[in-house]
């Protein structure tokens, strides 16, 4: 009896081993897969960003174009080097602190408009504030001060 146990436990852990090494061999976990499209795609993020524009179709349309035309005319590449200094001021926000949780402003971060002029935030957290109450938070932002709560 006890020799009938010891033969199916061993069968049953060699066939389970030739199972698990039959698996790993066979198992391509990138079949077919060619990698994460570019940007503009058709991958939408698992999480909403709501300061992220979504792509749409006339989107795509527009970067082919886009794209066709750049190809087609090769540019100078130091032709607009005056106009870029002047566009990189234009993109700095007019703030350098964060008015609600009062940290340096992120230049990683995207920026917001407010009257006119580009507000920056200190984290991930504070843009949905601002959109929620522009006016209340504004302000401070134009002034480069911290919320006193």
């Amino acid at each position: 009896m006890t020799r009938n146990i010891f033969i199916f436990l061993g069968t049953f852990v060699a066939g389970a081993l030739i199972a698990l090494v039959a698996r790993a061999a066979m198992f391509a976990p990138h079949k077919g897969h060619e990698g994460h499209p570019a940007a503009g795609g058709d991958y939408v993020g698992m999480v909403s960003n709501p300061l992220v524009p979504v792509n749409t179709g006339s989107a795509k349309v527009a970067d082919a174009n886009a794209a066709s035309t750049a190809k087609a005319a090769p540019t100078d590449p130091h032709a607009n080097h005056s106009a870029g200094a002047a566009t990189a001021a234009d993109d700095k926000p007019v703030n350098t602190l964060c008015a609600i949780c009062g940290m340096d402003v992120d230049p990683k971060l995207p920026t917001l408009e407010y009257q006119g002029k580009k507000i920056g935030f200190g984290c991930r957290m504070c843009p949905p504030k601002f959109k929620a109450d522009p006016d209340r938070y504004g302000p401070y932002y134009l002034r480069n001060e911290v919320i006193k709560k």
